[in-house]
């Protein structure tokens, strides 16, 4: 089979019309969707928090179970490619789910809502027996994915932000300057103690050299 940038576009339209369409898998898909939008547009905007990484990965970690489910009631645990395929989207939720309790950074990374649920909607319809699960259409779903990704960020900066983003973004701009401000006047504080320090050293220590200087003299 000739792997062509064309074929590719083609495995990709046909794998998403079919999330949209299929009957037997849009129960699935679409509550995804349905999540997948609420989050980017009206939630992660404002702000992506280690909450959010784990709800993520409760929903992802249902989608995995569910193909699991699928997989075994169909008696295909002998199909490799699904059962792969399923286990590590398990094994990267509850990893997720696992790092967003402990507040790592890498859940922020691993648990975004576009990634997991891009993925969750594309195979789907593997795990589901649609589309065939071959190289072109696996191919298809990862190089595409930089392009939806992309799409997203423009959807996000195309759509107006609300009163809270503002109210939000002006609250984290103040509070900048404020630690600006402290920062200043720690420095100016730390400045002036240092002054002090050299005017009173200089000052009692040619005090104290005359004294004694004239001491030793009158001794003598």
């Amino acid at each position: 089979m000739t792997i062509d940038i064309i074929s590719l576009f083609q495995a990709f339209s046909t794998i998403f019309i079919s999330t949209l369409t299929n009957v037997e898998i849009i129960w699935v898909t679409y509550p995804v969707y349905i999540v997948w939008f609420s989050m980017e547009l009206f939630v992660e905007r404002i702000r992506f928090t280690y909450g959010h990484s784990l709800a993520n990965s409760i929903i992802s970690s249902w989608i995995s179970v569910d193909w699991l489910r699928h997989i075994y009631l169909h008696h295909e645990l002998d199909n490799y490619n699904k059962l792969i395929l399923t286990i590590f989207f398990l094994s990267l939720s509850i990893f997720i789910l696992i790092t967003s309790l402990k507040r790592k950074k890498i859940a922020k990374i691993l648990g975004r809502t576009t990634s997991l649920a891009y993925f969750e909607i594309m195979f789907t319809p593997f795990i589901y027996g649609i589309i065939e699960l071959n190289l072109i259409n696996f191919l298809a779903v990862i190089i595409f994915y930089p392009l939806i990704y992309f799409a997203m960020y423009v959807i996000n900066r195309l759509v107006p932000k609300f009163s809270e983003e503002e109210e939000f973004e002006e609250k984290k701009f103040e509070e900048k300057n404020n630690e600006k401000d402290i920062d200043n006047f720690t420095e100016s504080n730390l400045q002036y103690s240092q002054q002090n320090y050299s005017n009173y050293y200089n000052y009692y220590g040619y005090n104290y050299g005359n004294y004694y200087g004239n001491y030793y003299r009158y001794r003598r």
